[in-house]
């Protein structure tokens, strides 16, 4: 790209970003003025205090679900108030789970609150689901909502003692499930809770970034507020700098869904939206990819045998390059309500690519591609399909990016989305000129000849493939001979290596003289004998 392209795309980058920025501020001013026009009267913003000794006083409230979909029907559970524990059949012997929403733009509560937890009841059967409704708090400019956040967090600490005292509730069976604000305010629940008790878990969905990133531990979601903390990121950064859920990790563990920014079925809603919209269209595009978070956890409580497998890795660029499908020594989980409870040290997240649309799990293969011949590491653009015993994938086109300088293995990644079977066969397709060209043209020098680039070609050796599910390792082999050469535009098949071998050990014993072939046959039987 020429210097005066790299400067105009810089300027449009510069452009987008001010877009975007004066969108959001246009949204604040709208919902400052949406909130004073509720017929809800606006709530001040609370006073910042970690003293659950304060007046008992508890500004959001408590709903428990008890079948339906619709938040009319659940049933009002007031804090110091034990009869209307009895009026909606709270059973203390039950595990409690609390959904806490986040910012509202509109003042309603959202249908996902009412989907997860009709699919918690479906899953545990016995618990008790109650639903934090805090939209007072949280019908108000962002920044209003999000230093109330606070206030719901003290709200949510103060049922929890006044259950501990009422009905001997452990915290070990509190589950707490926030959603961006909410995610923050269920950390917010269990700083308040002294020493020794803490609670059993939080889960934290796209907990929001602005106001919470890069703040001390106190002041957010922290692996400090339960004894395990899980936490699910779906749109923490964007191409134009845009970030709405918080980036960095802040549990015990933290998955990264597709890289953690814009999900797979949101790309396409950003223009279509605007122009359908508007104004009112930028929120719908934000939370598609903001809620993400929410689809995947409810799906994995209701998709059991669906469950989406994360790994461990230092960043969505080194997973994307299939260097992470590791499972030993528990670089790999679950993501959603199965999670195991491994703590492990240091930063690293857990990678996963999903589908668009529930059921969301994909199954993830490390592509290891051996080329011969280089004379310096290429990135090649190929497309390639895998065929097994339960199906054949669609073609994807990766880049194939160099592994380590010592050697001539490249890899990538391939996420499919149905179960495959048995791997059989796997077909590869060069797609055009690699991205580093000057190693053809070295290449060629150093041969002492000159070809066209029609004219030139990848020499691989083999291929592995290494399911990340279930961790298997497969060898694929060119059908023709040790070496397949693929050029541009030009596809071969690869079949599993003892499948080659095989086929070309029998073209070439079916093309030998009838004596040739019989002698091969007795030297045979006779290592046989002697094994």
């Amino acid at each position: 790209m020429t210097g005066s392209g790299v400067g105009h795309a810089g300027a449009t980058m510069k452009v987008i970003k001010t877009a975007f920025s004066f969108l959001l501020f246009i949204l604040a001013i709208t919902d400052a003025v949406k909130a004073k026009e509720n017929t809800t009267a606006p709530v001040e913003e609370v006073p910042q205090t970690n003293d659950t000794e304060a007046p008992l006083v508890v500004k959001s409230t408590f709903h428990m679900h008890l079948q339906g979909d619709v938040f009319e029907d659940t049933c009002s559970i007031i804090p110091f108030r034990p009869d209307t524990l009895h009026a909606c059949n709270y059973n203390t012997s039950n595990p409690l789970v609390i959904i806490i929403h986040g910012w509202t733009m509109n003042g309603l509560m959202e249908d996902w609150v009412l989907r997860m937890a009709s699919a918690l009841k479906t899953r545990l059967g016995h618990v008790n689901v109650l639903i934090n409704d805090w939209r007072p708090l949280a019908f108000q400019a962002y920044p209003v909502a999000a230093k109330n956040s606070r206030q719901v967090g003290l709200d949510v600490a103060r049922l929890l003692q006044w259950l501990e005292e009422t009905t001997q509730l452990s915290m070990d069976k509190v589950h707490l499930i926030g959603y961006s604000l909410g995610a923050h305010a269920a950390g917010f629940a269990g700083s308040h809770l002294k020493k020794p008790r803490k609670l059993g878990r939080i889960t934290g969905l796209d907990p929001a970034a602005p106001h919470f990133e890069g703040v001390p531990a106190f002041d957010r979601l922290s692996p400090d507020d339960a004894k395990f903390v899980d936490v699910v990121h779906t749109f923490s950064k964007t191409g134009i700098g845009l970030a709405i859920g918080i980036r960095q990790p802040v549990g015990h563990a933290d998955f990264y869904p597709n890289g953690g920014s814009v999900q797979p079925g949101c790309q396409g809603t950003d223009i279509y939206n605007l122009y359908q919209f508007g104004l009112q269209g930028l929120p719908r595009t934000i939370k598609c990819a903001h809620q993400r978070s929410v689809h995947l956890f409810t799906d994995s409580l209701l998709n059991t045998d669906q469950q989406m497998t994360a790994f461990r890795c230092r960043d969505d660029a080194a997973f994307d390059k299939g260097l992470c499908l590791d499972c030993k020594k528990n670089r790999c989980n679950v993501l959603g309500y199965g999670v195991r409870k491994v703590h492990t040290r240091g930063t690293k997240g857990l990678y996963l690519k999903t589908g668009p649309q529930t059921p969301f799990r994909v199954y993830h293969y490390q592509v290891k591609v051996m080329l011969i011949n280089l004379i310096e590491p290429v990135d090649a653009s190929v497309s390639i399909s895998v065929t097994g015993t339960k199906g054949e994938s669609t073609y994807q086109t990766v880049t194939l990016s160099h592994e380590y300088a010592e050697n001539t293995t490249y890899s990538t990644l391939i996420a499919v989305g149905l179960e495959l079977g048995e791997l059989q066969a796997l077909r590869l397709r060069w797609e055009g000129e690699p991205t580093t060209t000057s190693w053809w043209r070295r290449f060629t020098t150093f041969m002492g000849r000159s070809r066209s680039w029609e004219s030139t070609e990848l020499s691989v050796a083999r291929i592995r493939l290494k399911s990340g599910e279930n961790q298997e390792k497969t060898w694929f082999c060119g059908q023709t001979g040790n070496i397949t050469h693929l050029k541009p535009s030009e596809e071969q098949e690869f079949v599993r290596c003892q499948d080659a071998r095989r086929k070309r050990r029998a073209s070439f014993t079916s093309s030998l003289p009838l004596q040739t072939h019989k002698h091969m046959q007795e030297q045979e039987s006779v290592k046989t004998s002697v094994n």
